[in-house]
Order: structure tokens, then C-alpha cells, then sequence
């Protein structure tokens, strides 16, 4: 058979045109089966009894779990070692990895070496050849976490004749109260910890976007609700705390790595979300009712942290105000309230003038601090902001009744000689406190404020009152004073310190992902 030239020219056309559909079609393939949307996240946790007699190390060399379909996926690289006293009573964190969406029915922990100790010797353990297979029921679903929680019974673990048989099941997670969890970020895990705060335990994780680092509670009775900042992804996750599920994701258009949010109750119909925009030098306000992002206000260089005025009806006569600031402060919250927001490279503090009507800034007011602020905190009660610099021995005072009419003569004061490198600060107006969190070395410093206060470069006794040791490079820390609590971020050692105010003794430490940044509680 001869073709023609016509025909020829026909068939490549048809040829080429084919090759294109296919290579098109594998194309798409390959980007749906690779996509992240396609996959989740597992978190996988070993839980034990709250005492362990039996000194058990096992060496866990991989764990893999298996879909409904057989196919079986590898959770864990490289061996971890596990002793039943060092877990008993917590938790461990053993994986967090991402998974393909699916069903999932057996967990397959390789275990190859294990070891008991009593009366001071260490034996080892027969560990048989065949891998431990314990039967879960999982669904990961797309761009969501799941947790996964196994309890191992040490005590039932080893026979008669020194065989190691551990004795894992699925522990299934109970409902908890909102009121009582606490909620993590874990920048490099793209996740946050929600933790029980009165139990010590991790009881959920919640996938968010990336490199979530500031997170603030809107303690609405009726909508409450959780704001991660993503900085890695210019985002906002909103997270329902009643269902520990992230139901929006709100662009932060207007400015670049957001790091750190609050939340501005305006007035009682209005409530604002403001975000620290680091790279950009920008504050984003977003409206809560429909999560637009309303307007762009220009700071200092490198905002960090910022903190709303808290609700006008927390003013009150007290020892520290008189009943003549209570009054100015009420007259000013009738028509603004302020937004602090500290702005690292410039080493100061912009104050954003808040209309309580329109919502919108009016007035931006700057007041030089020292040197490199990270942090502050809005004490109310005392009528001061503290702000805490990174990069000097002074904690810098703002006073808040003096700046309400744009006055910054002698606004800004300073406690001298309470250390460097100071992350963070938690104001205790109760009992007279103040609570610096110092990185190198992980420690929490004590003040007594009252005592320690004066006029910015006047030299000052140190009012250090004391020391708590912390963890390894900690980044926030928050008081529960209902529980008479402080929490520790440590970033370095991935866990939460949770530390007795009275006794001033470590209660628990609690894993949680990599790299925790902020931490906040569902409770005032």
C-alpha cells in the first residue's frame, strides 16, 4: 500500500496530535498522585500507664502502617529506644509523617533488641523474629492531621521465660471540653498541639498552613474560635475549637509573613483580627463578621508581636490605678482603643489608634524602646505595657494613661538589670509578679515590678526575685491562673513545660511537634 503525501502528512498530524493527549494525560496523573492535597498527616503517639514497676528499654527499629488495600507505608526511619519508666505516666511523640488519604488497619512495629533491668542488672530480652502487627481503625483525610494514639502495658510485656511480647492497642481518643485545652504551634511540623491542660496529655493535632507561628482564642460564648498565623504561607487558619478542625483559610493579602495575630473586641458587634506582617512592615486588619482583610497599616521594621487593649469593662478601681486614670481610660475607650504592636529592627513600638465605631486607624503613635524588643504584654490592671528587649538588660514600661492624649514626655520608663535575652514576658498583677522568659540559658527570671521601676538610663537594683529553670531554647511562655500554672515553649527540646507558680517544681513535659513557637488556652 502507497500513501499519498496528503495521507503522510494526515497521519503525522494524527500522531502528533495523540502524543500530545497522552503526554498531557500522564502529565496530570503524575501531579495528582504527588500533590499534597492528595495526602494528610498522620501523628503517632505512645501512651503508658501512669506508673510502671517493670524497667523496659525496647528498641524500635521502624514502624509502618498498613491501608485496607495491603499496601503498606513506612512512618518512622532509624531506631528509637523507649523505656516504660521514662513514658510513664506521658507520652511520646514517635512519628508525625505525611500519608496518602485512605483507610488505614494495621500498625507493624520492627522491634530488634529489648532489655529489662532489675535489682540493678540489665537483661536482655528474647525479642522474636516476627514483627508486632496491632490493629488500628484510621481515616486520613486530605489536608487534615490524624491522631493516632497506642497504649503499651510494660507490665504484661515480658513472660516468665524473658520474652519480650509488648502488648500495644489503639487507644481511642474521648471527647474532651474545650474550655480546658490549650493549643500549640509547630512551625516546622505545619501542625498545633492541642493539649489538655489538666491532664498533661495530647489529645488532638490540627493541620494548618506553613510554618505557623502566632495563635490567638477569640472567647466568643457564642463562636469561639483559634487564628494561626502562617507565615510560611501568608495565611490565616481559623480552627473551630469544638470540632478541633480548621474551617477557613483567610489570604493575608496586604502584607508578607504574617507572624503573630490578636484579636480586638471593637464592640460588642464587632470583633477585629490584627497580624503582624514581618517582612513587609505592615499591620493587616481583618474583619471577623467576613473575614475581609480591610486595611493596611505601616509600622516600624519588622513587627513581631502585637496585643489589643483587652474589653473596656476590665477596668476597675485598684492599687495601682487611681480613680482618676480609671476615668481618663474609660472617657478614651468610649471612642478608641489601642493596638501595641513591637517592630524588632527599629527597637520600638507603634501604637495603633483604633476608632470604635468605623473600626479603622486613625492615629499611629511610635516610642523608641531598647534594643532589639521580641515581645510585650498589655497589663491592664497596672495601667503599663511591658515590653521585653532581646538584645539589652531593660525591660521597657510604656504607660498607658499618659499616651492616651499623644503625650510621650516621660511615657516610657524601664526596669534595669533583669538580663539579656529575654523572649518573652507574663504579667501577674495578683500577686505583684512579673515573668521573663530568658532563651541561653532556659530560664524563667521573677520580678517584683513595683520595685524595680524608673526612668529610662536611671540606674536601678535589680528587683529579681528568683529563678525557675526551663528548657532548651524556650520561645513563649503563658500563666493559667486557675491552675496556678506556668507553660513553657521550648523550641529546641519540641515539648511544653508545664511548671508549678508555688513550688516552682517542673509537673509534667509534653512532646509535641517540631519547632513549637506559641501557645494560648481557651480560658481567661
Amino acid at each position: 500500500m502507497i500513501l499519498s503525501k496528503k495521507d503522510i502528512k494526515t497521519s503525522f498530524i494524527c500522531i502528533a496530535l495523540l502524543s500530545v493527549f497522552l503526554s498531557g494525560c500522564i502529565t496530570f496523573g503524575e501531579q495528582d498522585d504527588s500533590s499534597f492535597g492528595a495526602e494528610g498527616q498522620l501523628s503517632l503517639f505512645l501512651v503508658a500507664p501512669k506508673e510502671s514497676v517493670a524497667d523496659i528499654s525496647s528498641h524500635i527499629a521502624a514502624i509502618n502502617i498498613i491501608s485496607e488495600n495491603g499496601s503498606s507505608v513506612p512512618v518512622t526511619t532509624g531506631t528509637r529506644v523507649i523505656n516504660s519508666r521514662s513514658v510513664s505516666g506521658s507520652h511520646v511523640n514517635l512519628a508525625e509523617s505525611p500519608l496518602p488519604a485512605g483507610k488505614y488497619t494495621k500498625l507493624v512495629f520492627i522491634i530488634n533488641r529489648a532489655t529489662i533491668k532489675r535489682e540493678g542488672t540489665v537483661i536482655l530480652l528474647a525479642v522474636p523474629d516476627e514483627s508486632l502487627t496491632v490493629p488500628v481503625n484510621v481515616t486520613v483525610k486530605r489536608q487534615q492531621n490524624t491522631s493516632l494514639f497506642i497504649y503499651w502495658n510494660p507490665e504484661e510485656s515480658v513472660t516468665d521465660d524473658n520474652i519480650y511480647r509488648p502488648v500495644m492497642a489503639e487507644q481511642k481518643k474521648k471527647k474532651e471540653l474545650s474550655s480546658a485545652l490549650m493549643y500549640v504551634t509547630n512551625e516546622q511540623s505545619d501542625n498545633v498541639s492541642v493539649i489538655n491542660r489538666y491532664s498533661g496529655e495530647v489529645v488532638e493535632t490540627i493541620m494548618v498552613g506553613r510554618k505557623p507561628k502566632g495563635i490567638a482564642a477569640s472567647l466568643s460564648s457564642t463562636r469561639p474560635r483559634l487564628f494561626v498565623a502562617n507565615s510560611g504561607s501568608d495565611n490565616i487558619s481559623v480552627i473551630d475549637p469544638a470540632k478541633n478542625r480548621v474551617e477557613n483559610e483567610v489570604p493575608v493579602r496586604f502584607g508578607t509573613e504574617p507572624v503573630d495575630v490578636t484579636v480586638a473586641d471593637i464592640s460588642t458587634e464587632k470583633k477585629l483580627l490584627f497580624t503582624a506582617n514581618f517582612r513587609s512592615n505592615t499591620i493587616s486588619i481583618i474583619d471577623l463578621a467576613t473575614y475581609r482583610e480591610s486595611e493596611k497599616i505601616d509600622v516600624g521594621s519588622g513587627p513581631i508581636a502585637l496585643a489589643a487593649d483587652p474589653p473596656a469593662d476590665t477596668l476597675s478601681v485598684n492599687r495601682y490605678l487611681s480613680a482618676i486614670d480609671i476615668n481618663e481610660l474609660r472617657s478614651y475607650r468610649e471612642k478608641f482603643m489601642n493596638i501595641y504592636v513591637v517592630n524588632q529592627n527599629s527597637n520600638n513600638v507603634s501604637i495603633l489608634r483604633i476608632d470604635v465605631i468605623s473600626g479603622r486607624c486613625v492615629d499611629v503613635m511610635t516610642l523608641d524602646v531598647d534594643w532589639d524588643p521580641r515581645s510585650l504584654f498589655v497589663d491592664y490592671t497596672r495601667g503599663k505595657v511591658y515590653v521585653s528587649n532581646y538584645g539589652s538588660d531593660k525591660l521597657s514600661v510604656i504607660n498607658i494613661v499618659k499616651i492616651l492624649s499623644a503625650n510621650t514626655t516621660d511615657a516610657v520608663t524601664s526596669i534595669n538589670n533583669v538580663g539579656h535575652r529575654i523572649i518573652s514576658i507574663y504579667s501577674d498583677p495578683d500577686f505583684d509578679r512579673l515573668y521573663l522568659l530568658r532563651d541561653v540559658p532556659g530560664e524563667i527570671i521573677i520580678l517584683r515590678p513595683s520595685s524595680g521601676e524608673s526612668t529610662l538610663g536611671q540606674a536601678m537594683i535589680s528587683p529579681v526575685m528568683g529563678r525557675i529553670e526551663a528548657g532548651n531554647a524556650p520561645r513563649t511562655l503563658i500563666l493559667d491562673k486557675e491552675k496556678r500554672k506556668i507553660f513553657v515553649v521550648n523550641r529546641d527540646s519540641d515539648d511544653i513545660y508545664i511548671i508549678d507558680k508555688t513550688t516552682r517544681r517542673l509537673d509534667a513535659r509534653i512532646p509535641v511537634g517540631k519547632r513549637p513557637y506559641d501557645v494560648t488556652v481557651m480560658t481567661e
